[in-house]
């Protein structure tokens, strides 16, 4: 019986000098819990450069939708032309050339112009550079001394919904042609006056198949 005695006696003094651990409320273990799932905060993003700043749309504007910027072109993709009093739809300048062969090379093969025709009756070139501008070539044509341009000068052709109803409204302005819509002989028709300066200025609208 001492032996049993001596032993409880020495289990309990060891239990006595054990710590017990802690005890933490369950509100302080929501607060740990909490600090542990808790981001560290984030630094400041550095103010983007002026110039990569977008340009702000003034009060009451809306951006455009792209509906919209669709419709502001024609079906060949081209822009639509600005307003005009004439109809005009495209741009082509005359040139009058000594060089057609190295005319043509150059723009063909070189600038690499590849939608272009050369109409053998007239010796004339026709090169596109892009949707409704087209620069022409061709031998210095037949005709009285003021009829007669220089290789540099161009004379600008401006093709029309209707070279009659052009020609109309312009004459009503007051304006004098030197030339009244005409059949010409490359198939389109056109009318001719110039400008200011003298320059040579053709209203023309193509020729309509059928």
């Amino acid at each position: 019986m001492a032996a049993r005695t001596s032993r409880r006696a020495r289990r309990a003094t060891t239990s006595r000098a054990r710590p017990k651990p802690a005890s933490r409320s369950k509100s302080a273990a929501r607060g740990a819990k909490v600090v542990r799932r808790s981001k560290p905060a984030r630094k400041p993003r550095a103010a983007a450069p002026a110039s990569r700043r977008p340009a702000r749309r003034p009060p009451g504007t809306a951006r455009p939708s792209r509906r919209r910027t669709a419709a502001a072109r024609d079906r060949g993709g081209a822009p639509v032309a600005m307003p005009n009093a004439i109809g005009f739809v495209a741009e082509h300048l005359d040139f009058t050339s000594h060089d057609l062969a190295g005319v043509r090379r150059f723009y063909t093969e070189l600038l690499g112009f590849s939608n272009f025709r050369h109409d053998p009756a007239f010796d004339y070139l026709n090169v596109m550079l892009g949707p409704g501008v087209s620069i022409g070539f061709m031998p210095p044509m037949p005709g009285p001394p003021e009829q007669w341009r220089p290789p540099r000068e161009p004379a600008l052709y401006l093709v029309v919904e209707d070279a009659d109803r052009a020609h109309a409204t312009l004459v009503a302005k007051g304006v004098t042609f030197d030339q009244a819509p005409t059949d010409m002989p490359w198939g389109d028709r056109a009318a001719l006056l110039r400008d200011p300066e003298g320059r040579m200025v053709w209203i023309a609208h193509r020729a309509r198949k059928g």
